[in-house]
């Protein structure tokens, strides 16, 4: 019987996944990122509670970019939802530090006006963010990109939202930190390779 039990929750799991991929299919076609600027000066990244996604983004940005030494770009990270300042958890801390990226000294911050009217981009890691963002801060949908959809790594068939949506880690296995991460990384460097960028230069 618990096997029996066991074997009919993974069937759920697995009509649940496809009927979303196949959601995420029909409402991808009508998502986009805006044109890249030219000379991007400062990029921020933005999650929900600014302690896992975005500051990992924030670092490992700076630390591949060396610290804005690629065309002086500055970055810097914030939340959506964040009410009082609060260090990443320790699974994330750790985890970071396994792919060479420092969050020990981070503390989260809530995104204000003025950050996101000095942004050249803003990356968000989720869909729903984007469109949060675009009701909270209205006149800054040129600003506004998705990280994932940078992501030059394969795509399992049967999650099509991962191409729109990284997902929250938070109070997850060291698996899901690990799996975000990495990610976070392989849109960065997707972002970072475009042909058609041209950073500032010093």
């Amino acid at each position: 019987m618990p096997e029996a039990f066991a074997i009919g929750r993974q069937a759920v799991r697995w009509i649940r996944t496809g009927l979303n991929g196949l959601v995420w299919r029909y409402l991808g076609l009508g998502i986009g990122n805006p044109p890249i600027p030219r000379s991007p000066g400062f990029v921020l990244f933005l999650c929900q509670g600014n302690v896992c996604r975005s500051p990992f983004a924030e670092r490992y940005f700076r630390k591949v970019t060396g610290d804005g030494n690629i065309g002086g770009i500055r970055s810097s990270s914030a939340g959506l939802d964040v009410q009082m300042s609060a260090p990443p958890p320790d699974l994330a801390v750790k985890v970071a530090r396994t792919l060479a990226v420092d969050l020990t000294d981070h503390r989260s911050k809530p995104v204000t006006a003025d950050m996101i009217e000095e942004s050249d981009m803003i990356f968000v890691v989720e869909h729903r963010q984007a469109a949060l963002l675009r009701r909270t801060f209205p006149g800054h949908d040129p600003k506004i990109f998705l990280l994932p959809m940078f992501d030059t790594g394969p795509l399992p068939a049967w999650d099509y939202g991962l191409r729109y949506n990284i997902p929250d880690p938070y109070g997850k296995p060291e698996k899901d930190f690990l799996e975000c991460f990495r990610k976070i990384e392989s849109s960065i460097d997707g972002f970072l390779s475009r042909s058609d960028l041209h950073p500032r230069r010093m």
